[in-house]
């Protein structure tokens, strides 16, 4: 049981720079892949096939399924980043 504990916490101590290493400060433009002005929850996992789904449905604020210009950049400064173009 304890080797099983150990190899469990092991494959958690090395997926976890992956999980955190993904960089979403991107351009709202190229996320909107049809370019409709909302990016969809599908664009989203294109764009960040690592990225964590949460970070999707915290920047949906108005929980409309999608994620305008507005609500990323909004989400982005909570985070501490800067916009960019």
């Amino acid at each position: 049981m304890r080797k099983i504990l150990f190899a469990v916490a092991l494959v958690l101590l090395l997926c976890r720079p992956a999980i955190a290493g993904t960089n979403y400060n991107v351009c709202f433009n190229s996320l909107d892949a049809d370019q409709n002005g909302v990016m969809s929850k599908g664009e989203f996992l294109v764009a960040f096939s690592g990225g964590d789904v949460t970070v999707f449905e915290k920047a949906d604020t108005d929980k409309d399924g999608a994620v305008d210009h507005e609500e990323w950049e909004a989400y982005k400064e909570s985070q501490g980043f800067e916009e960019t173009h």
